[in-house]
Order: C-alpha cells, then structure tokens, then sequence
C-alpha cells in the first residue's frame, strides 16, 4: 500500500512539474525523472500529445508473434507499465524516424553496452499500441506463451547517437 501511494505521489508530482514549469510544451525525461515520466506519458498519452519529449535511451527491437519488427528506443526496468508478466522488460516507445535509426547492439545480453542515443520529438498518436510477442524463460523463447506488452509511438524530430553511455541507468527503477 505504501508503495503504491509512494508511486501516485511521484506521477502527481511529475504531471504538476510538467505542467507547471517555464515550457509546458517540452518534457525532458532525465535519469531521474524517467521511469515515473515514461509510465505516466504511456499511462495518459493523450495529455502528452503534441508536447516535445526528449529523452536518452538505447535502440531496441521487438518482434511480435506474426514477425512484424517494431524499432523502439528503451530502457530496461522490472516490470514497466505494460508489462503484465511480472518480470523484467523494457519501457519507451516504438520509434517513427525519417531518417536511419542506429541497430540494436547486445539486445540480448543483459549489459548496458547497447546502442544508446538521444531522441527528440512527439507522441506520433494519443493512442498505446498494444503488441502480442512471446513469452520469454530466461533467455529462451517460450513459443506457447503469448504475452502483450503496450508502447505509445514516437515521431522522431531528432535523433544523435551517444558514444559514452557511462552517465546512464540502463536499468530504471521507480
């Protein structure tokens, strides 16, 4: 219970920081503020739509069980909104760019080497994107387990590839 008022008084806090400051039509998601940000912008993508979010993360894909490949910038945490699992999984957004969006590197190996980059942009939609992908078992693919996580797409305005990812959790908690 404490954990759960601990959390709706970060996202209020957020949503109110947001709101309040200078430029209520930017959101900086730092290392701070990133989990609670993300969670609360896939939460309510409609109040965040057409607002400029920029955010550091690493280059992600994800397949979902009819092969269809989405690219998406994330950070991994334990169980992120829309993870119904109760593991691990990764939070962020499913990445529109005009432009080359760098491959993942080591997305299977749980280490912060990874292709990490710097996004700019907006919510593509004000609608979540629910995506079917296969169950994991440590690091084997369970084909029989069907699993649904949810993303917001993301227009990228914006993109630069960060070489020292030192600073950076790769793992985000709340």
């Amino acid at each position: 219970m404490k954990k759960v008022f601990l959390i709706a008084l970060a996202v209020i806090l957020f949503i109110s920081l947001v709101s309040c400051g200078g430029e209520s039509d930017r959101i900086d998601l730092t290392e701070q503020t990133f989990f609670y940000g993300m969670t609360t912008i896939q939460m309510y993508p409609e109040e965040y739509y057409g607002k400029v979010i920029s955010y550091d993360c690493f280059t992600y894909r994800l397949t979902d069980v009819d092969g269809v490949d989405y690219l998406c910038g994330v950070r991994k945490c334990s169980a992120g909104y829309g993870c119904k699992c109760g593991k691990d999984s990764v939070i962020g957004f499913i990445l529109d760019y005009d432009g080359v969006i760098p491959e993942p590197k080591n997305q299977s190996v749980d280490t912060a080497d990874k292709t990490w980059v710097h996004l700019e942009g907006t919510l593509a939609s004000a609608e979540t994107q629910t995506i079917d992908i296969y169950g994991y078992d440590g690091e084997q693919i369970n084909y029989d387990r069907v699993e649904s996580v949810v993303f917001c797409r993301f227009k990228v305005s914006a993109l630069s590839r960060i070489e020292d990812y030192s600073a950076l959790a790769y793992y985000v908690t709340a």
